[in-house]
């Protein structure tokens, strides 16, 4: 269990290299925009959730510690269970697609995102996890 549980940190980890640009949006710009301003700044996972499991808190500096910044310009850092990394992003409504190289790395659906907090759910390679996160 603990070596299933320390590679789906892994795939955590995987936020540490990300990076995000934002795209224009159709006819709900308003609100889309609100979502490009509230994304914008630094964030640190606080607990992740797996298969529908229970949530399990996890800390910035810890093994599975996830931070990441986004900028209005569309970059980033990111730091933690994969060590550092950036990339690029589209925001298209609720939904975050990362780019590492230009090819496709994960996608983010925006489940909540209320100025300090955010709830999204991490799809990579066929498998998902739940993030909690919040805005420093």
């Amino acid at each position: 269990m603990m070596k299933k549980l320390f590679s789906r940190m892994l795939l955590l980890g995987a936020v540490a290299s990300m990076v995000v640009s934002f795209a224009s949006c159709s006819k709900d710009d308003d609100k889309d925009e609100n979502l490009k301003e509230q994304i914008v700044g630094t964030w640190d996972a606080t607990a992740v959730k797996f298969d529908g499991g229970e949530w399990t808190s996890v800390s910035v500096g810890s093994s599975v510690g996830v931070t990441i910044t986004f900028r209005v310009n569309g970059t980033y850092t990111g730091s933690g269970a994969l060590g550092n990394g950036e990339g690029t992003y589209t925001l298209d409504g609720r939904t975050i697609k990362t780019y590492i190289d230009g090819q496709l790395y994960g996608t983010y659906t925006i489940r909540e995102l209320n100025g300090s907090t955010a709830e999204l759910r991490l799809t990579m390679g066929g498998e998902s996890v739940d993030i909690r996160a919040k805005k420093r």
